[in-house]
């Protein structure tokens, strides 16, 4: 069954997929990089937001670094170059969307089967 969901959105949405799905391509050493995109409704704390789950087959993120990827200058990986702006920038999106990010195990309790990010973003009618 189809199912519409809507949220209120701008151009900077579009920075925010562009870094997530950027970062699963270039922090992954596999021969073939798979990213799986899911949006699904999510009711936390009486509202309603729009999930969005970005799942890839990367190298993954250890437990005690998960926080500190959405922090400006953050490197996971020396060997991969960046600015580490990638993913605070994206936070900072979530925030102005009054929405939440966290980054989870593609595959529970090991991280190095890829990464889970999930974002809420608020949900709102069909215009």
């Amino acid at each position: 069954m189809k199912t519409n969901l809507y949220i209120k959105a701008n151009e900077l949405l579009l920075d925010l997929f562009e870094n997530i799905l950027t970062n699963a391509a270039k922090y992954n050493e596999n021969l073939n990089v798979y990213i799986l995109i899911a949006f699904s409704n999510f009711r936390s704390k009486n509202e309603e937001f729009i999930k969005m789950e970005f799942k890839d087959n990367g190298i993954g993120i250890p437990d005690n670094r998960k926080e500190l990827v959405f922090q400006r200058k953050s490197k996971r990986n020396k060997r991969i170059k960046g600015m580490g702006m990638g993913l605070s920038l994206v936070k900072e999106i979530v925030d102005r969307f009054n929405g939440q990010i966290w980054v989870e195990d593609n595959v529970k309790g090991d991280y190095k089967k890829g990464s889970n990010f999930v974002v809420l973003i608020l949900k709102t009618e069909k215009p």
